[in-house]
């Protein structure tokens, strides 16, 4: 079949087609407008209050961090009073005497240990405090003890936060650290010269056995073993390094540098075999085995050249306590 000639085109129809009438979508675009110019406006608004509820949010976080910089700034002034106070540096100067006394006392139960077999009082502070409440006139001397370690703990409190003579962050924490210590010390101090005092091998057993109930209990024990490992080794570095002598206001002589230097590393020791004693509680799940500084002691009693180690240790203890001793003559105030 032949195909079309060259040149053909075809017929168009001139008559116009009927037009398709379009669909009466009047009503429902009015109200698919209506409802997004509703949109549209409750968008805006939702826009608006968020805008504004940051605002708030960021002018109440501007108040309240100008609020902490002038409660920083009235508590290092309160600090900085509290710390150069003769008032304070006096007692503070009492509290470092006293402790020192509790150290020596901690170290002579640890001789007898090793001399006797026994001791007339446990080998911690706990025992030295007893030891003195039972003496003539003792809860008067635990009274006295009570104010000292309460000044000595403001006066730590306020050079870690003063940061005064102070070379290092890590000076600053030590000094914030001691200062939590004494604060306790000061609160066993107090319970002893009313009669309702804890010896520390109880308080030790009773806070471990109160970890271990808790939700992760045991990472919390180890945890808090860990952390008296660490200042057994602060303790020992500060010996070794020799970094104590900063804290006095002139520098003693060969006899006290050898003694503090002993002292420092006899107490890190002691300190490092009470926080494994806390690390074996968690592992065994046995809270008698966290038994503070005289469980401590009575431990390394036990090993193979004991009583030679438990010996060197009270010995140290004893000069930690001439330190703290000296440390109240000659404080850096």
């Amino acid at each position: 079949m032949a195909g079309p000639a060259a040149g053909y085109r075809p017929r168009v129809s001139a008559e116009p087609r009927p037009a398709v009438a379009a669909p009466d979508d009047g009503p429902v675009a009015a109200a698919v407008h209506g409802l997004a110019e509703a949109g549209g406006e409750i968008v805006g608004d939702v826009v608006d209050a968020t805008r504004e509820a940051a605002e708030a949010v960021k002018r109440q976080g501007e108040t309240v961090a100008e609020a902490a910089q002038q409660a920083m700034e009235v508590t290092a002034q309160a600090a900085e009073v509290a710390e150069t106070h003769t008032a304070v540096s006096t007692g503070a100067r009492v509290g470092f005497f006293l402790d020192g006394l509790l150290h020596a006392l901690m170290g002579w139960a640890g001789l007898q240990l090793v001399w006797l077999g026994r001791s007339s009082s446990t080998a911690d502070e706990s025992g030295a405090l007893i030891g003195i409440a039972h003496s003539l006139g003792g809860r008067a001397v635990l009274w006295v003890a009570f104010a000292g370690f309460v000044v000595v703990a403001v006066w730590n409190l306020a050079r870690g936060i003063t940061g005064r003579h102070c070379r290092t962050r890590m000076k600053r924490f030590e000094h914030a650290a001691d200062g939590i210590a004494y604060a306790t010390v000061a609160w066993s101090a107090a319970a002893f010269a009313v009669g309702a005092g804890q010896t520390s091998r109880q308080s030790t057993v009773g806070m471990t056995r109160t970890m271990l109930a808790l939700p992760g209990g045991v990472l919390l024990v180890v945890g808090t073993g860990l952390a008296v490992v660490g200042v057994g080794a602060f303790s020992i570095w500060s010996g070794v390094s020799r970094d104590f002598l900063v804290d006095l206001a002139t520098r003693p002589g060969r006899v006290v540098v050898a003694v503090g230097i002993l002292g420092f590393v006899a107490r890190g020791i002691v300190y490092g075999v009470v926080g494994a004693l806390f690390v074996a509680a968690a592992w065994t799940h046995d809270v008698h085995q966290a038994t503070g500084i005289d469980g401590a002691l009575h431990v390394m009693q036990g090993v193979p050249g004991g009583e030679a180690m438990l010996t060197v240790l009270s010995v140290g203890l004893i000069a930690f306590g001439i330190y703290l001793m000296t440390r109240a003559r000659h404080l850096l105030a």
